[in-house]
This record gives C-alpha cells, structure tokens and sequence, in this order.
C-alpha cells in the first residue's frame, strides 16, 4: 500500500515537472517589443504639391527632418536625420513624452538656413546670418509642431519558436499634421518707363523683413534684416523697347506684424545703371503696401500668403558715353534675364 502510494506521488510530481518543462520551453524565446509613433504629414499646404502655387517640379522632397524636445523640460533633445518616409515618418525614441518640429529635407539641404538647437522648444527658430547689413533670403521651409507625443516602455514577449529579430517595433499610435510653410515669397515688380536709357542694373535691397522665424509658432522675429537681391528679370512691355517689366522673386521670413504696427518702416532701393554709366537709385517706402496685405490677410486667412511689391519708375533722358569721354568709372553690372514675349504695340 505504502509503495503504490509513493508510486502514485512520484508519477505526479514527474507530470508536473513535465508541464513546468513544457512551460519553460514555451518561454525560451524572449524579444524586445519597442512602440513607435508614426506621423501622417498633409503636405497639402506648401508648394510640394502638384497644382499648388509656387509648384517646382525640380525641388523634391528628399525627406524629413525632425528636432525632438523633452515635454517637461522643454530643452533639445536630438535630431533625427532625414527619413525618406516623409509622408509617414516612424519615430523611435527612448520611452517618454516628447515635442517634436518637422521640417522639410535636411539641414544640409537649407544652407542657407541656421537652427538654433541651444534653444528650448518654445523659442526655437530658423534664422539667417547677416554679411554685415546685408543678407541672402532663406531656402524653401515648411515646419509643423507635435505635442506631448508619447513613447511607451519596452515590454517583454515570449515565443515558442525562435524569432526572426530580438527586436520588434510596432505603431503604438498615429498622429495627423499639417505642414505649413514658414517662408514667404516675395514677388517684386517693377514697371520702368525710359528702359531705353537704363544700362543694366545694380544689386536691390528690401528693408525691415524679419531675420528668423519661430518654429513653435510659426511667427516672424522682430530682429529686423535686409534682404538683397537682382532685379534683372526684364519684359519688355512696347514696341520701342521704351517700357519695360523688371520683376524678381524670393523666399523671406516674412516680417513681424508687431514691428509694422509699432511704426516699422519698409524701403525698396533699386540701383539702376544708366547710358552714362551713372547710377540712378531709386528709393521707395513700400510700407502702405504691407500695411495692405496685413489688412487682407487679417480678413480672410485663405487669401494668396505671397507678399507683392509693386512700384513704377520714369528714368531720366541720359545721353550714352562716347569713345571720346574721359573720366568716370564703369559700374558693375549683372546681366539681363530677358523674357520672351510678345510685344505689345
């Protein structure tokens, strides 16, 4: 009795150690899931979008860049580098709660462009540098912000059968936005009376135009810069080649409409090289028109955001130099860009 009873005690612990080892196999496999965000960009906004306004067939997008920020401390975290999935990036980060800006391709591809990546999420911005007074307009950029995204804890799984990688990442969430552009086109035109005594042209400048913009807000910075640029782009407009279109085109930060209403002042200054070699400047207060569209935008928010100068110049009879004159210097002066049309007569 007493041997059948320890027979039967020991054929259930042998059972049990056989379920425990069964279990055991079970759980010999282990991976790492990891959760990862994946981001939905509209691209619907900016001027990558064929059909919208500002469309470049040659200016692709290779890409997203995104600035990552601590949720609570509001300091810089890292810089993810481009992902070519730029309409529906994944985004793997430590566990935590995070603000990210995105931008547009990668900072090598905006070289004109500065980030400051010393500054919390709040104050971040793009910005360019000044050559003395003087500075070149920014490249193409669009941004969006995302709020408290966040990345959950690893977890532990287990598999009978081995599995192909230790590491498992899965979407934990997805998240929509908009991407919106943070520079603003500048169209000049201006319409010339006396073409016919105009040599060529010297380098134009646009003052009171923003330096920076922030990236969190998207507002324009209130330090100011001036913009340069080559008004050579010429149309003529009669059949003497008397009248003619100058007109040009760049991307800006925009300005701040803070400084414009505190008493801002915006000038446009053109340099023209006449027949003589002298150079006619022409100084114009561009203000009012700004004042125009701040007005129109504040109305209707869906209006066309690019910014339009215009402004119409007569220049004075100028008799051309002659072989025989002495003394004055020559002027540098940048080339034309003539368009091709159809003259008006």
């Amino acid at each position: 009795m007493m041997s059948s009873r320890k027979n039967i005690i020991a054929g259930v612990v042998f059972a049990m150690m056989l379920c425990f080892s069964c279990t055991r196999d079970h759980l010999y496999y282990k991976t790492i899931e990891r959760g990862n965000v994946e981001l939905i960009i509209d691209w619907s906004k900016t001027a990558f979008v064929a059909g919208s306004k500002g469309y470049d067939s040659n200016n692709f997008l290779n890409g997203v860049t995104i600035f990552v920020f601590d949720a609570a401390t509001h300091r810089f975290v890292e810089e993810l580098p481009p992902n070519p999935e730029w309409q529906s990036p994944r985004i793997a980060l430590a566990p935590g709660t995070y603000d990210l800006i995105v931008i547009n391709d990668s900072r090598a591809e905006l070289p004109n462009i500065k980030f400051g990546l010393g500054m919390t999420c709040q104050d971040f911005c793009a910005y360019i540098d000044k050559e003395g007074e003087i500075t070149t307009y920014p490249d193409y950029l669009t941004a969006s912000t995302v709020r408290n995204v966040c990345i959950p804890s690893v977890l532990d799984d287990y598999h009978y059968d081995r599995p192909d990688d230790y590491y498992h990442d899965y979407v934990v969430a997805q998240i929509n936005t908009v991407q919106m552009p943070v520079t603003k086109r500048v169209n000049i035109n201006v319409y010339v009376r006396g073409m016919n005594y105009c040599k060529g042209m010297q380098s134009s400048t646009l003052t009171g135009m923003a330096k920076s913009v922030n990236l969190f807000t998207q507002e324009p910075g209130k330090e100011e810069a001036v913009y340069a640029f080559n008004l050579v782009n010429r149309e003529f407009k009669s059949s003497d080649y008397t009248e003619a279109l100058l007109s040009h085109t760049f991307n800006s930060f925009g300005f701040n409409e803070e400084n414009l209403k505190s008493g801002s002042k915006y000038v446009l200054t053109i340099n023209f090289v006449l027949v003589d070699n002298s150079v006619y400047t022409v100084t114009a207060d561009v203000t009012p028109q700004f004042e125009k569209w701040l007005e129109e935008h504040t109305i209707n928010c869906d209006l066309d955001l690019d910014i339009d100068l215009e402004l119409e110049v007569t220049l004075p009879p100028t008799t051309p130099d002659t072989p025989d004159d002495v003394g004055g210097m020559d002027p540098t002066v940048l080339p034309w860009n003539d368009v091709t049309q159809d003259i008006i007569l």
